[in-house]
């Protein structure tokens, strides 16, 4: 796969953490809890692009 089309597949991924649904961007989370939630959202959302 070219680098493009790996980026292309990333781009929703991104999307969603920030302003699709998950709203990393406004969490209060920090350090540690940050960190987790951001590895659960990253397994949620790999088991259902597939």
């Amino acid at each position: 796969m070219n680098s493009y089309a790996k980026r292309f597949s990333i781009e929703p991924m991104f999307r969603d953490f920030k302003t699709g649904g998950y709203n990393l961007e406004n969490c209060r989370a920090t350090g540690q809890r940050f960190l987790a939630l951001v590895l659960l959202v990253a397994i949620a959302h790999t088991l259902t692009i597939e």
